[in-house]
């Protein structure tokens, strides 16, 4: 059987055909980046007229059918095997690209991506942006939670404050710093006031970026418990969750009660399975279905697998390695540059990851530009901003420059979910010893490796990040702050990430990014290696719709199609 029906996020133009599988098949991938004007303007809902005024607006519902044209049991069981395991169900106290995955099923925001990036209707099936810096969601009607209460207004405003705490969301708290207020306005719609027009704001109500909305009661009898496995997450998702084992599993259990429409998987069982051989012997006796962002050194062998189809799209995904520069031997910038000089970036992505990506020369990678520049616009645009290329004898230099000069002894804390880290460190071990340079790996569980950033224990660290969402700025708004990874920038540099925000113009937004990325790197608190590509390996029983960039970070079991035969 087959199912060629829609999600209410689905785009029906295809943009640009950039994914490839290792096997018979082909599958399109759309990309693109979304904005509220954009999404104004193709949705109806109200957006600001020449003359200043409101339009009327209308509804976006999900299409005939519901998400999977309401299909009963497609796919009674959908078996998915992940690289990490997650604490918490909850994205504002654990923010792994996993937890992002999973909650996309579970939990919606105000608006969520389609597969293009652009940004459509989930909990708000009206927008509008009474002023510059002002935004009004109205809440659908027919939404409800997975236990079958309606969703209101007063919901949501909670679900807001919540994310927006520094107590209960640190992981997502910073994306509301520009909201000085969150009101109801009328019966059934919300009134979001910043402190100033913010062209990020956009993808902050996003389950894809900081917001999950949960029922209120709920969420205030259970406290800090939300999201674990004494109180599985309510959200209004397609799924409820049904079992939640931090380091073994969740099972997902779908809810027909869904505003976009039943999805075609009935009952979705995620594994985490870290050990990438384990991970493969899984898929070999056929107890995945799935298995999403593989390893890409051994893409071959997932390829090697019967009736198993691996699935290639670059993803948005940026890694590097983070400097806390307030520790040594890292407060000196020569030992930063001698770590620089002994990077060889290009080897990296040639034998680490197979071909599969493209040596970093930013922070942002080309698809966050896409839509400002096109991709080879973007790539011209971005090359140049980071440009310290491979050069051991100019490492040797500025170590003997450094406060350190015959060299020192530190180590890194690497997550075992980034086999591809782990590999690259272990070269640059290698790399750097003649040099005098001791680094000591020590892989670890992720939950462990989280609190290695940003600390003087660890002052070598990297960052293996996923931009969910389709701002340029996503990850330069961490990045380049008081509370990034490397410790902090300099005012200069916080002060121009204040005016990229204020800055509604997306090409002069765009050069102000890519010009405050060249002044930040030339102090070196990071150093881009690579942007990355998705692996997925897939069970030829089925096939993924639009994969690309975006594939899960709306519902997204509704991608998942069963072939014919």
């Amino acid at each position: 059987m087959s199912n060629s029906q829609k999600s209410p996020f689905q785009k029906s133009e295809v943009s640009r055909a950039t994914t490839t599988v290792v096997s018979r098949r082909v599958v399109l991938q759309a990309t693109g980046i979304g904005a509220i004007a954009a999404f104004l303007a193709a949705c109806g809902v109200g957006g600001k007229t020449d003359d200043g005024g409101q339009t009327d607006g209308g509804q976006t519902d999900a299409p005939d059918g519901g998400a999977a044209g309401g299909r009963d049991g497609d796919i009674d069981l959908l078996r998915i095997g992940f690289p990490a395991a997650m604490t918490t169900l909850y994205p504002g106290r654990e923010g792994g690209i996993v937890n992002y995955y999973v909650v996309a099923l579970i939990a919606e925001g105000l608006l969520a991506p389609d597969g293009a990036g652009e940004l459509k209707p989930a909990l708000a099936e009206k927008v509008e942006q009474p002023t510059p810096d002002s935004y009004r969601f109205t809440i659908r009607k027919d939404a409800t939670f997975s236990d079958g209460t309606p969703v209101t207004v007063e919901d949501v405003m909670y679900s807001i404050e919540l994310a927006r705490s520094e107590t209960s969301a640190p992981g997502t708290s910073y994306a509301w710093g520009n909201v000085t207020d969150v009101t109801q306005d009328g019966d059934d719609a919300i009134l979001i006031q910043l402190d100033a027009p913010d062209a990020s704001f956009e993808w902050v109500p996003v389950a894809a970026n900081a917001l999950w909305v949960v029922p209120k009661a709920w969420a205030e009898e259970q406290g800090d418990k939300i999201g674990t496995p004494q109180s599985l997450l309510i959200g209004t998702g397609p799924y409820k969750v049904t079992k939640f084992e931090p380091d073994a599993s969740i099972e997902l259990e779908r809810v027909d009660s869904w505003w976009g429409g039943p999805v075609p998987v009935k009952t979705v069982r995620i594994d985490f399975i870290p050990e990438e051989s384990t991970r493969l012997l899984a898929r070999q006796s056929g107890d995945i279905d799935i298995a999403i962002n593989i390893s890409l050194d051994r893409a071959k062998n997932w390829a090697d697998i019967p009736d198993t189809s691996v699935y290639f799209a670059p993803n948005r995904s940026y890694v590097g390695i983070d400097f806390f520069t307030s520790a040594a031997p890292f407060d000196d910038i020569h030992a930063r540059r001698a770590i620089a000089y002994a990077c060889d970036r290009e080897a990296f992505v040639r034998e680490l990851l197979g071909g599969h990506g493209e040596v970093a020369t930013a922070l942002t990678t080309p698809e966050q530009l896409e839509s400002v520049y096109g991709l080879d616009g973007a790539r011209e645009a971005l090359a140049g901003v980071y440009d310290i290329p491979f050069d051991l004898d100019k490492a040797r230099e500025e170590l003997g420059k450094s406060k350190t000069p015959d060299g020192f002894t530190v180590k890194v804390g690497v997550s075992n979910s980034t086999p591809q880290v782990s590999a690259m460190f272990q070269v640059l071990k290698q790399t750097v010893e003649p040099l005098g340079i001791i680094i000591e790996v020590e892989e670890m569980p992720v939950e462990r490796w989280y609190g290695t950033i940003g600390s003087d224990e660890w002052p070598l660290a990297y960052m293996d990040y996923t931009n969910t969402t389709g701002d340029p700025a996503d990850m330069s708004k961490w990045f380049l702050s008081a509370d990034g990874p490397s410790g902090g920038v300099s005012e200069e540099i916080e002060e121009g990430m204040a005016g990229i925000g204020t800055e509604m113009d997306a090409e002069k937004r765009a050069e102000l990014l890519i010009e405050i990325q060249r002044k930040a790197l030339e102090d070196l608190p990071y150093i881009p290696l690579w942007w990355g590509v998705a692996a997925t390996a897939v069970a030829d029983e089925y096939t993924i719709a639009e994969y690309g960039p975006n594939t899960f970070s709306s519902p997204w079991t509704w991608r998942i199609i069963q072939t014919e035969g």
